[in-house]
């Protein structure tokens, strides 16, 4: 008598994929990063190729990511991501995504840091050359 294989087989649970997924909030796009990614390099490289993106010889202003968070439906508080912090996915109905604030938002914390969001416009080589870029910093 022929044994029905169908019922025999072992069903293995899928392993998770090897990256980490987060959507970037300035551009809509889906980004992915290897499992054991800080979070640092991976703003840094989102900030990266939207600086690069906006390629519209300085014209255009884009808005950088500051940190990366979780999130989930119903949740009232995410988990924000500090830059050495490596980024992992807390389950099925959990997404990582950039955050990025409003122009003229201004954020501060307890230690008395302050520091204002802004909106960093490129810089085109011809402003350099003829000495028309403006230098920009940072205030803490």
């Amino acid at each position: 008598m022929a044994e029905d294989k169908s019922n025999t087989e072992v069903k293995h649970p899928q392993a998770p994929p090897p990256f980490v997924e987060v959507e970037c909030r300035s551009s809509g796009k889906i980004l992915r990063f290897s499992s054991g990614t800080e979070a640092g390099f991976a703003v840094n490289l989102i900030n990266k190729r939207l600086h690069n993106k906006n390629d519209s010889g300085g014209i255009e202003n884009i808005t950088l990511a500051s940190h990366i968070e979780a999130v989930k439906e119903g949740e009232e508080e995410p988990v924000s991501f500090g830059p050495n912090s490596v980024l992992v996915k807390y389950g099925p109905d959990w997404k990582l995504r950039t955050v990025v604030h409003s122009y003229g938002d201004s954020m501060s914390c307890d230690k008395g840091v302050h520091f204002e969001p802004t909106r960093v416009r490129k810089v085109s080589a011809k402003e350099i050359v003829k000495g028309q870029a403006r230098r920009w910093h940072v205030v803490l």
